[in-house]
């Protein structure tokens, strides 16, 4: 049955497809559930090789809320610009092709966002990491429900949103279109990573909610060759990400301000911590004669040794690499990376946004 789509739909939702035959009719059928049925999804494909492309036509064929797009050799950024561009609801949110969400997702969001005036709601959302083996790690990222009217309170609160890994990634979050006109937000603009697009929006964001449910999910999977390269893409990602929320804070004014820089203390050795796991922790690509030097390359900084002087990190076993990482001792680290990977639960509690 084609459903019908009004001139202007409320939500515009903007998603890139590669090579997703696995996880994409998922991804679609539950916004084909949605209880809120008032919007536009535009699917830009990357140029798939397997059967993604198929797959999004027939869905399109039979829903013309749907808009599927080729754009062979873009990347994932550029895709989501063109989606962008091609926008016309009031409300923009982005789709992972490897994403799915509860059936209510987009009432709800959009429901706070007009109860409240709203220019930007934050989703809470589920994520899964799938390591090479099949070891799955899982985290619950949200935070209490709760309405920032003014800009002042929002810029405040936020190092706890941060803290949760909440803020900074593109999903389950629901943009007013007309913020993105006046702050010029795109995806393909400033960093390689792509929270760049979020950054643009909270530099000058002044009405903010927070849902305080999760109700979309999302599963990454860690590539199979998860050796040097893989590991120097995650410290690159830490590294440009600290770059960035210090650019932020400085932007607002609260670079002064005690709990958020605490935060950002915190964030950095946590996810420190996570790469030096990834490094040489259970399920490791990284050749064990490489592993030493990595980890004194990342520990050596003086961004690494302000940060693990000066945080209080939650997680018991980032609290333990603290005084090895004080001490220069790539050594030791590693040693304690290979036992604590064994029984820590879950890489992706830890630091889910530097996944996402």
């Amino acid at each position: 049955m084609s459903h019908y789509t009004p001139t202007t739909p409320m939500v515009s939702v903007l998603m890139a497809s590669h090579d997703a035959e696995k996880t994409v009719r998922r991804c679609m059928e539950s916004l084909q559930g949605q209880t809120l049925g008032n919007f536009e999804l535009i699917a830009v494909d990357t140029g798939s090789s397997d059967g993604t492309v198929r797959q999004l036509d027939a869905l399109s064929e039979r829903d013309m809320r749907i808009e599927v797009v080729r754009a062979d050799g873009c990347s994932r950024a550029e895709a989501l610009d063109l989606a962008l561009g091609r926008a016309r609801g009031t409300y923009v949110l982005v789709m992972d092709e490897d994403g799915w969400a509860d059936r209510t997702l987009l009432e709800e969001l959009v429901g706070m966002a007009e109860k409240d005036a709203l220019e930007m709601v934050v989703g809470g959302f589920a994520l899964t990491l799938v390591a090479p083996g099949g070891r799955r790690s899982e985290a619950m990222v949200c935070a209490e429900r709760a309405v920032y009217p003014l800009q002042h309170d929002f810029r405040a609160g936020a190092w706890e949103l941060f803290a949760e890994g909440l803020l900074l990634p593109t999903c389950a979050k629901l943009f007013s279109r007309a913020l993105l006109e006046e702050c010029g937000a795109r995806f393909s603009v400033g960093g390689r990573f792509g929270h760049s697009f979020v950054l643009a929006c909270l530099g000058d964001v002044e009405r903010v909610g927070v849902l305080g449910e999760s109700r979309y999910h999302v599963t990454r999977r860690l590539p199979v060759a998860s050796g040097s390269a893989f590991v120097e893409r995650c410290y690159h990602r830490l590294d440009e990400g600290h770059t960035d929320l210090l650019g932020l804070y400085r932007h607002w004014g609260l670079e002064g301000d005690a709990a958020s820089m605490e935060m950002l203390q915190n964030r950095y050795v946590e996810q420190l911590a996570s790469c030096i796991e990834v490094t040489c922790g259970r399920g490791s690509r990284v050749p064990s004669a490489d592993q030493r030097r990595i980890v004194a390359e990342m520990i050596d900084t003086d961004r690494a040794q302000v940060a693990a002087s000066v945080a209080h990190p939650r997680d018991n076993a980032v609290r333990a690499l603290l005084a090895p990482i004080r001490a220069h001792n790539a050594s030791l680290i590693c040693v304690q990376t290979r036992l604590l990977s064994l029984v820590r639960p879950s890489l992706a509690s830890a630091v889910p946004d530097l996944f996402v």
